[in-house]
């Protein structure tokens, strides 16, 4: 997504900023200022570009610590004045503030730090969406600023971020990354460089900032942003910010344990090349759909968009099952349907509304020209996302017994050691993130300590335990008939102890241990 300066030099922008009053960022001048009282602060330049890719996010500098690669990489020098000190105070008041925002952090702050460092920007930015958001990709103000960046709408729109009834691009962590970056770079070229200004203007737009420069220079004061005559909000933002970057760079000087995160990739993008179900995808990749759209959050529902993007972000040891999988899918089994049958008064709009989905969806679906409907006739609906029922049974096999159920579902218990999130022990424990919180009361602003007990619900193995045989069928592949009855492609792979190339041909006989509920 490159940023046009000409155009945005026209734009009227309002703003993004934290929880309160976000409709003040108007452009009020159409060139930036230009003037020695504003302070020069030497950044890279770069090109502005979305390259969150699947090479880019597949690499990992070295192993270690994500939250010393972060103190490396911050560049910018601020005096240690009164309203910092007041900001950092109020941070470390609070001893599950910072073990919260890492908690939430944990998915997507490896990505979010690659762009950053890609750009060639200074890496106190980061705290951003802790300051804003406290890293809940879910947040929401009462200016109707959401996501992690907390772009209102037309400020989300003026940097591409699209919105609507599939799909909020606010909430797109690769996406609101992207722009917000994008407007941080736009910013910093108004205010010729200068980081505090930038990041002020991020808070109260640039127009007001933009003002405040140009009432100093007619009193002949100084226009550094310590001088400037701004809101109380902006006037605590930019502290807040350096007062964060200081403790997550001096987290001994200042008491603090953060807990670790590896420095590598949690998440992966996967390419999807069109609209596919959530719950395709995840039967596909082996994990539960609840965990695939946890960490898609932009999606509203389970679906993708039928405009896309046609990706999704992925937990890295599941991306290549879904990749291997997605590779011989059948289009028509990307998304599942369900039979409607027309009746008289029936029309494409009134049917399209009842099921939630639009009138192009309903012709594509059905190869239908026109709008012309006869009673009687079926139409697939395609689904809004919801989980469809499971195919029809297959035949019982003869020899082979059912399989016994490996665990009971019984409680454990766990004893949380320095470090530990809630990611990373759900992961560990095969359970989703809301799961494992619901069962100990806790919630998205809980934070774990030492010492704490956990219980934990294995999922069990009963609901799985019916062995059942499928005969291959002309047109059939690995995925589609994972994609039918619910299993994951390296469970079917494993089952039948097929090789690496997933070669299946007509009349093959596979093994398949299924949903009792099926």
């Amino acid at each position: 997504m490159k940023l046009r300066t000409a155009l945005l030099a026209t734009l009227i922008l309002s703003g993004c900023q934290n929880l309160s009053h976000q409709d003040d960022r108007a452009l009020t001048a159409s060139e930036p200022i230009k003037s020695p009282q504003v302070s020069k602060k030497l950044h890279k330049k770069h090109a502005s570009r979305f390259l969150f890719n699947d090479d880019q996010l597949d690499e990992s500098t070295d192993t270690g610590n994500l939250w010393v690669r972060i103190s490396d990489d911050m560049q910018l020098d601020f005096p240690d004045n009164q309203r910092i000190r007041q900001q950092r105070a109020t941070i470390l008041r609070s001893d599950n503030h910072l073990a919260t925002i890492a908690s939430r952090a944990e998915p997507y702050l490896y990505l979010i730090v690659e762009e950053i460092e890609r750009r060639g920007l200074p890496m106190e930015l980061v705290t951003i969406p802790m300051i804003e958001s406290m890293f809940d990709p879910h947040a929401r103000s009462r200016s109707n600023a959401v996501g992690l960046w907390q772009f209102v709408p037309q400020t989300g729109r003026n940097f591409g971020l699209r919105h609507d009834s599939w799909y909020d691009g606010r909430r797109d962590v690769l996406a609101s990354t992207n722009a917000a970056l994008d407007y941080f770079e736009y910013l910093n070229r108004f205010f010729d460089g200068d980081w505090l200004q930038t990041i002020a203007a991020y808070n109260a737009g640039e127009g007001r900032v933009r003002n405040a420069i140009l009432r100093n220079q007619k009193r002949g004061r100084p226009t550094d942003y310590w001088s400037l005559d701004l809101p109380r909000e902006t006037r605590m933002y930019v502290p807040k910010v350096l007062a964060m970057a200081d403790v997550l760079s001096n987290p001994e000087k200042y008491n603090v344990t953060l807990p670790t995160l590896a420095n590598e990739p949690r998440l992966r993008v996967v390419n999807t090349e069109g609209q596919i179900d959530l719950h395709v995808a995840a039967q596909l990749a082996g994990l539960r759909p609840a965990d695939l759209k946890e960490v898609n959050p932009a999606l509203s529902r389970w679906t993708t968009s039928p405009k896309g993007p046609y990706r999704l972000l992925v937990p890295v040891e599941y991306a290549d099952s879904l990749e291997l999988a997605l590779a011989d899918l059948p289009k028509r089994e990307r998304i599942p349907t369900r039979s409607y049958r027309v009746v008289s008064g029936d029309t494409l709009s009134r049917i399209a509304m009842q099921n939630g989905v639009s009138v192009n969806q309903l012709k594509v679906a059905n190869n239908l020209r026109g709008n012309t409907l006869r009673r009687g006739q079926t139409l697939a609906i395609p689904s809004d996302g919801k989980p469809v029922a499971a195919a029809p049974a297959v035949r019982q096999p003869q020899s082979k017994p059912t399989r016994i159920a490996a665990t009971t579902g019984s409680k454990r218990h766990y004893k949380v050691r320095s470090g530990d999130t809630l990611w990373n022990i759900s992961r560990a424990h095969g359970v989703t993130h809301g799961e494992l919180a619901k069962w100990n009361g806790l919630n998205a602003k809980s934070a774990l300590k030492p010492g704490m007990q956990l219980v934990i619900w294995p999922k069990s193995a009963a609901s799985r335990d019916k062995s059942m045989i499928y005969q291959v069928r002309r047109g059939d592949s690995l995925s589609s008939i994972a994609a039918r009855f619910q299993v994951a492609v390296v469970d079917v792979m494993r089952w039948n102890q097929l090789d690496k190339s997933g070669y299946i041909k007509p009349g093959q006989e596979l093994t398949l241990f299924v949903n009792n509920n099926s």
